[in-house]
Parts: C-alpha cells; sequence; structure tokens
C-alpha cells in the first residue's frame, strides 16, 4: 500500500512561554521511548503525525531560540478550527507554557539528580499523545518487554492505522477511538496479537468514543475513572493521567524504574515502591514525575532505545515503513 501524500497547509511559530530553560532536541525525542513510525527524530528537527479529529496531519518541528516552528501537512480540509486545536495540542504535547524554574530550583540543591540535571536541563515532558492514545500505549506497555510492546504497537497501526508521506518523510498514523470501536476483541487478540490486553481494547474505544476527555476530567478523579475499566490497575492509570494530564507531582513505578530509582535515590539495588515515592516526594515536591523522568531519561541518555535518526538515512526508513505496509 502506497502512503497518503500529505500537502503543506500552515505554519505555526509557537513560543516558550513557561520559565525556566528550554532543552528542544530532549523535549521532543526521549531516550526511553521505544521506536513507533509515528515520530522521527534527527538532532535539529523532529516530524510527527496527529489526529484532529477526523483529519490526519504531518508537522515539522525545529526551533528557533524561544521559538518552535511547526509546518503542518495535510490532505484534508484544513479549517480555523483545525489550526486552534493543533496549536493547543502542540502546546501541551511539548509543555511550552509550563514552569520548570520551579523544579530547576529544587533540583539544583538535591546532589542525585545533578548530572541528569547537566545533561538535560531544560527537558520537558513530551506527550503528543490524547488521553486515548496514551491509554493504548500505557495498556501495551503493562508486564512485557520493550520488544514485545514495539510488535503490538506495529500491529495495530499495520492493522488499523494510515500510512503518510510528506516534507521527504514516511511516517505512520493513530486511529481514532471510532476507528477502533467496531473492531472485536477476537480480531485484536489473534491478528494483533494482543494477549489479555485484547478484552480491554475495546472498552477503551467505546469510552473515548462515547465521551470526551474534558467530560472525563470534569466527571473528578481521571485515575479511578480508568481503573473502572477491566484490566487497567494503579499503573496504567497513572501513566495515563500523568502523561496526558502533564501532572508533573504523578508518575507511575514500573519495573523499569524501580531499577533506576532506589540505585539513584536510596543507594539501593531495590526498595519497596512506597520507600521510592516517600522518597522521591520528600525531594522533590510537587515535581516528583518531572524528577522521575530525568532520572530515567538520563539513564538511557547513552543506550536509547530508539537512536536519533540521521539524515542521510531517511530513504531507508522510509523505505523500511512502506514495506511493512498491508
Amino acid at each position: 500500500m502506497s502512503p497518503r501524500h500529505l500537502n503543506h497547509a500552515d505554519t505555526l511559530e509557537l513560543p516558550v512561554t513557561g520559565d525556566g530553560p528550554f532543552d528542544f532536541l530532549h523535549t521532543l525525542w526521549k531516550p526511553s521511548h521505544y521506536a513507533t513510525g509515528l515520530e522521527a527524530h534527527p538532532a535539529t528537527r523532529s516530524w510527527r503525525t496527529f489526529r484532529a479529529g477526523d483529519l490526519v496531519t504531518g508537522v515539522r518541528l525545529h526551533c528557533e531560540d524561544r521559538l518552535v516552528i511547526a509546518d503542518i501537512y495535510t490532505d484534508g480540509d484544513y479549517k480555523p478550527a483545525h489550526r486552534e486545536h493543533l496549536v493547543r495540542r502542540l502546546t501541551a504535547s511539548y509543555g511550552l507554557d509550563e514552569d520548570l524554574s520551579q523544579f530547576a530550583e529544587l533540583a539544583s540543591a538535591v546532589p542525585h539528580i545533578r548530572e541528569p540535571l547537566e545533561a538535560l536541563s531544560g527537558m520537558r515532558q513530551s506527550c503528543p499523545e490524547d488521553h486515548f492514545e496514551i491509554a493504548v500505549v500505557a495498556l501495551l506497555l503493562q508486564n512485557v518487554t520493550i520488544a514485545r510492546t514495539t510488535q503490538m504497537t506495529r500491529n495495530l497501526l499495520t492493522h488499523h492505522g494510515q500510512l503518510v508521506h510528506f516534507d521527504g518523510i514516511t511516517l505512520r498514523a493513530r486511529f481514532t477511538p471510532e476507528e477502533l470501536a467496531h473492531v472485536s476483541a477476537e480480531t485484536f487478540k489473534e491478528q494483533d496479537r494482543l494477549g489479555y490486553r485484547a478484552k480491554t481494547l475495546p472498552h477503551f474505544a467505546a469510552l473515548f468514543r462515547d465521551h470526551t476527555t474534558e467530560e472525563l476530567q470534569s466527571a473528578g478523579d481521571l485515575v479511578q475513572t480508568f481503573q473502572q475499566i477491566k484490566g487497567v490497575g494503579p499503573y496504567t492509570a497513572a501513566i495515563m493521567v500523568s502523561h496526558a494530564s502533564r501532572n508533573s507531582d504523578s508518575f507511575g513505578l514500573d519495573v523499569w524504574n524501580r531499577k533506576i530509582l532506589p540505585r539513584r535515590l536510596l543507594d539501593a539495588e531495590d526498595a519497596a515502591s512506597e520507600a521510592v515515592i516517600r522518597r522521591l516526594n520528600k525531594l522533590f515536591p510537587s515535581h516528583a514525575g518531572t524528577a522521575d523522568l530525568y532520572f530515567v531519561e538520563h539513564e538511557y541518555l547513552n543506550t536509547s532505545v530508539a537512536p536519533l535518526l540521521a539524515l542521510d538515512g531517511v530513504d531507508a526508513w522510509n523505505e523500511a515503513l512502506e514495506r511493512s505496509a498491508p
């Protein structure tokens, strides 16, 4: 299947208005994140796909001082409402309006985080996924290796997503809740190889098809709301809320950061979850989630899961994705 070709539709100029330093590279590219085909990161720019309702968009981002330039590509009917949506989405996705100065001040007084802070100063949390999309990511991360998560992600995007080409890059694009709502648990299990997660994904699709994020947030505690879905525990719910809602005080404790944080914070190879959480909150009140991010990304900085893309490797990247299309 040939990719859909997207044409240039708009250019957005997004100022970094939040106080504190800003690191464009490590805000958009996280060394610990696994490859999805939804984004590509050379050292000085990034490409990413976003869904804006039914519209599929490709975005090319680069930075000039504290101004992020976003070139928008699409083959659909691009309207002012889509522009407004993307301004809000991109600003929130990369924390461009968030105050990082309080965390930086706290961290400067904590010797445990000196090296991560020096290497990654100005890195903000990146979550280009909306609540539904991060819910799917969190589900696929449950109790498996990165290789298995990568396989399940590739299956879902290949069978239910789209392939697009813009600005010289080929990327995958996600599905919407409406597009997944008609897919059966049996299909997710047999075709997409999701295992026990196949029973949970239809519930995610139905929840976000029938309720907007604003409705879910206004209903009260999102963590409790998400945990009402069978198959969603505290870790998965915390990932969904802390990332998509950008809660700097919330983080999910998993098998990976359970290995990193005790060593960094407690000089121990392992520790009870409660001890780790208590220590992180004591050192970084109201910013424990941001501190967790710095510790984890610094751990992967020299052994990244999905390395930066060399510009002379774009053609090979495109060919690999296009070969994988059904």
